[in-house]
């Protein structure tokens, strides 16, 4: 028996599969899925994901209204633009405004956790955490 066969279903395995709203997504065994697609607006992939089989219209409702309201909520965080005034020297144009999106998850009971794009070879990542009703619970930078 090989070393696969013999592995016990990690709860972080998936299987492949398509879908009309994201197309190649994962669904995970702990009951999730994930994707990396592009939504609204964006002309990059940004990785999402949620609870569930599958990828439906209501959860694709939810983050495309996030994507709309994002530049609202990134200012009202107040979280600065640079982690520290030496991440900042070295990447003095960074603007939370202007960061891609990196991930956006959205949990069952509505609220979501955005992390967007920075510098990846320096750690540093501004991370957000979003009621429901599209509040910023915690905004941080983070390694």
């Amino acid at each position: 028996m090989s070393d696969l066969e013999n592995k016990p279903s990690s709860r972080w395995s998936s299987e492949s599969h398509e879908h009309p709203l994201v197309g190649r997504y994962e669904r995970w065994k702990q009951g999730d899925w994930s994707a990396d697609t592009i939504l609204g607006d964006l002309d990059y992939p940004i990785n999402i994901a949620a609870k569930g089989n599958e990828p439906d219209i209501a959860q694709m409702g939810r983050f495309a209204e996030l994507i709309e309201r994002l530049p609202e909520i990134i200012v009202a965080s107040n979280l600065p633009d640079a982690p520290t005034e030496e991440w900042r020297s070295k990447h003095p144009d960074y603007r939370l405004l202007n960061a891609k999106i990196a991930s956006l998850i959205l949990y069952e009971d509505g609220s979501f956790f955005v992390r967007l794009g920075a510098y990846p070879e320096d750690d540093w990542a501004p991370g957000f955490d979003i009621s429901p009703d599209f509040k910023v619970t915690l905004a941080e930078w983070g390694v």
